[in-house]
């Protein structure tokens, strides 16, 4: 069945360029239109749809405040379209903490090199993001106490019932049977961003990647460097992680379980892509004051956006955030925020690092890039570094960490079932680099007993 988009937006003119975007891809049709978050709302309710495009400023009702109702009666994946102000920023962080599981800019120069590259980028983030009903559906029970397809929740005391599906889908599976299906989905959506992906035939639980075929001519630029052997050079988004592969048996951890290891860190490195805002405002809010190492955050986002955004956590945290600065010296209980369109990279001896922000390589697809900045810091601090990869679309973080914990480094990994996107984690799962996986609200708390002790 092709994925049901419903576009949401006060402009007309937006409203036709996205319409015209998805009806090109055979594996999509636009379920409807809503001209303000009200009107969405009842689409949602009347329509059904599989993912809701929703712009952040409108008449009515805003993008934030239609977000919240949707997700507090309807549960759908929604992705925002925002402007490049810092208004637009704040607002789309606003929508993701309401429980919006991505966002786009409305300046399609800002996201891509060429026009075919951005409606590339959009499309795949639509496919990738329609396979998460489960999340919205997790953050719709979180935030606003709703099971799965807006029934109410079942009281607290008693024994939580299955939720019920809709009349057309198919049986309930079983958690294994999901956690299965959502692995060879996301697997398969970890190389889908900038390429157009071949959907005559549908994609089905156990399938591999035979069955979704790349068509070479309608590769974008960034895709075709696939052919390209340098471990730090991407090709599609971190590569195509081959679907046949089994999934490492990695235990899971928390607070509770851990038993810090008693080595001294210099440095915490995290990566993160789609879903990581959240992610990262969830654990570097609960990290403490004392902290005792730099940060360094490696986060997918646009120029425009990663200053309000480290403004953001810096107003939240007990520890310091800003985005990071040509020649910064790395400071204990200072995180930094790589900048947008830029490579952030460490230099420097182990306690006296310092970053340096150079221009982005053409040919690179993640400006700023987890690998890059990873690999950097392996020349400056070596094994003395605990990496985190976080929730995000694709691979990018997995050679990178290889080359960490090649020198000894401990590598960390965000468990599937709360990741928004299990790309990233995933891939240095299954490539046998991370030592243990961790539910989203437990990270901090690992992280916080391994440094500290």
């Amino acid at each position: 069945m092709p994925i049901r988009v419903l576009i949401v937006d006060d402009s007309s003119f937006f409203r036709r360029r996205i319409n015209e975007i998805i009806v090109k891809d055979p594996s999509m049709e636009v379920a409807g239109t809503a001209a303000n978050g009200k009107e969405a709302v009842e689409k949602v309710a009347e329509l059904k749809p599989d993912v809701i495009t929703m712009d952040v400023e409108m008449p009515v009702m805003n993008g934030i405040d239609a977000v919240r109702a949707i997700m507090s009666k309807n549960p759908t994946p929604i992705i925002m379209f925002s402007s490049l102000t810092e208004e637009g920023a704040s607002a789309t962080f606003n929508a993701l903490d309401a429980g919006a599981l991505d966002f786009i800019t409305k300046n399609f120069d800002d996201i891509a090199r060429n026009r075919d590259e951005a409606m590339d980028l959009i499309r795949s983030k639509i496919r990738d993001i329609s396979r998460q009903k489960f999340q919205a559906n997790r953050i719709a029970r979180t935030k606003y106490g709703v099971s799965s397809f807006g029934s109410s929740a079942a009281p607290a005391a008693a024994a939580p019932a299955p939720a019920p599906a809709p009349a057309s889908a198919a049986p309930q599976q079983t958690r294994s049977v999901l956690g299965s299906f959502r692995r060879s989905s996301d697997t398969i959506a970890a190389g889908t961003a900038r390429t157009s992906f071949s959907t005559r035939s549908q994609t089905t639980p156990g399938q591999t990647a035979s069955r979704t075929s790349v068509l070479p001519e309608r590769q974008s630029a960034a895709s075709r460097l696939g052919s390209q052997t340098s471990a730090f050079t991407p090709s599609t988004p971190g590569g195509l992680i081959p679907p046949s592969k089994p999934v490492c048996d990695v235990p899971e951890i928390t607070r509770a379980s851990v038993k810090p290891s008693g080595k001294r860190y210099k440095l915490l490195a995290i990566g993160s892509s789609t879903g990581g805002p959240v992610a990262l405002q969830e654990v570097l809010t609960n990290l403490p004051a004392d902290f005792p190492v730099p940060i360094i955050l490696v986060q997918h986002m646009p120029s425009t956006f990663t200053a309000s955004f480290a403004s953001r956590l810096d107003k939240l945290c007990k520890i310091s955030v800003c985005e990071a600065k040509n020649n910064d010296q790395l400071k204990p209980g200072c995180a930094y925020l790589a900048p947008g369109g830029m490579q952030l990279y460490v230099e420097g001896r182990s306690g006296q690092g310092v970053i340096k922000i150079r221009e982005s390589e053409p040919h690179m697809c993640y400006r700023p890039c987890v690998d890059i900045s990873f690999e950097s810091i392996t020349r400056s601090y070596g094994g003395n570094v605990l990496g985190v990869i976080l929730t995000g679309m694709g691979a990018d973080g997995r050679e990178g960490c290889r080359k960490l914990k090649s020198l000894g480094a401990t590598i960390w990994a965000q468990n599937e079932e709360t990741s928004v996107i299990y790309g990233m984690p995933q891939a240095v799962v299954n490539a046998g680099i991370a030592s243990a996986v961790i539910p989203l609200k437990e990270v901090a708390g690992c992280i916080t007993r391994e440094i500290m002790g």
